[in-house]
């Protein structure tokens, strides 16, 4: 029998591996990331006040129950919280009080995090639901410390962000906005819209119904049948 020749293992081996080549040489020839380089731009004086805020938050905050609310209100407003009144906060992990305005009326709710290296700000008569996460801080991921950098939240007048949503650096939600549960919000949310989902987006326009609309238009269509019946017509 006549025998087929065929190239060496070694040979087919790298034919078939061949095509990987151009990546390998891309990945050695890419920059690598170097977090020894990282140096922390924030002072010192604002590390101990986190410090010492941690020393308070830890061992009280979760264990304040609901109906000694102004406790909570009062910590917060003694390391520098902006607090209108009447506000609500629940066992929310709140990092930095300091960088924290809440317009009277408004509320955070149980399991919530505040993470707010730049500030937050919070309208009136806004809810932050429980579980949901406003993170103002991110990394820059093209440098090779890859250093972190933050922007500042906006909550507008009216908004409510539903529970466990996601709330990115730099966004503004619109007076009136409605952001559904779990959703992940990246660009901001126009007024009066309802949106959700991950990446977020507009839904429909959010319309408010006055409380006793519905009351008054059942009563209306009562009169209305009254006045046939007592003219006759069924």
């Amino acid at each position: 029998m006549q025998r087929i020749w065929a190239p060496p293992r070694s040979t087919r081996r790298n034919r078939r591996y061949a095509h990987r080549e151009p990546f390998k040489d891309q990945l050695m020839s890419t920059p690598s990331i170097r977090l020894s380089t990282y140096k922390d731009p924030r002072p010192w004086s604002n590390l101990l006040k986190r410090l010492l805020w941690l020393c308070v938050q830890l061992p009280f905050w979760l264990r304040i129950p609901r109906v000694l609310n102004p406790i909570r209100i009062a910590l917060l407003r003694l390391f520098g919280a902006q607090i209108g009144r009447r506000c609500l906060v629940g066992t929310a992990r709140i990092w930095i009080p300091w960088n924290l305005r809440m317009a009277e009326f408004s509320a955070i709710g149980d399991g919530a995090e505040i993470y707010n290296l730049a500030p937050v700000q919070i309208g009136p008569n806004s809810v932050v639901s429980q579980r949901s996460y406003l993170c103002t801080a991110t990394h820059d991921y093209t440098k090779s410390d890859f250093p972190i950098y933050s922007l500042p939240i906006k909550i507008g007048a009216s908004a409510w962000i539903a529970a466990c949503a996601f709330i990115g650096p730099g966004i503004n939600v619109g007076e009136g906005a409605v952001v559904g549960a779990c959703s992940v919000v990246t660009k901001d949310v126009p007024p009066w819209t309802v949106c959700a989902g991950n990446p977020c987006r507009v839904i429909k326009t959010r319309q408010l119904v006055e409380k006793n609309a519905v009351q008054r238009e059942a009563n209306e269509i009562e009169d209305r049948m009254l006045d046939r019946i007592a003219s006759g017509k069924t």
